[in-house]
């Protein structure tokens, strides 16, 4: 079994520069909104930013392909260099998008939520 995995790079307007490790090959936004670190860190950029993705897809093993799991992911993090090093990934191929936070996250506000009141301080 063959498991394939991208290492996406996002970059801001704001200064995020990011590596991530995402199962498959992702080619949009959506794609990356699935991850929930990845939703966590585009809520923290403002809303007018502009997200740049630089994505790099590799195989690690033979024979039939499927899309890398959490934990298959998370050994690729830790293990990537070694792993390339040693020629037990192989490069697939590399692209790249760019996105919008207001346009992936259209119910994202960059607005603080108003605070709420202690009932002892309102009047009646």
């Amino acid at each position: 079994m063959s498991k394939m995995f991208s290492v996406v790079t996002l970059a801001s307007d704001s200064g995020l520069l990011e590596e991530y490790y995402a199962p498959g090959s992702p080619d949009c936004a959506e794609d990356l909104l699935e991850d929930e670190i990845i939703r966590d860190d585009l809520r923290s950029l403002p809303k007018s930013d502009r997200v740049y993705a630089e994505v790099g897809t590799y195989l690690y093993g033979e024979d039939e392909t499927e899309r890398a799991s959490e934990e298959e992911l998370a050994y690729f993090s830790k293990n990537f260099e070694e792993l390339y090093a040693s020629v037990q990934v192989d490069w697939v191929g590399g692209h790249s998008f760019g996105f919008a936070v207001e346009d992936v996250l259209p119910d994202y506000t960059d607005e603080p939520e108003p605070e709420l009141e202690d009932e002892d301080d309102l009047e009646l």
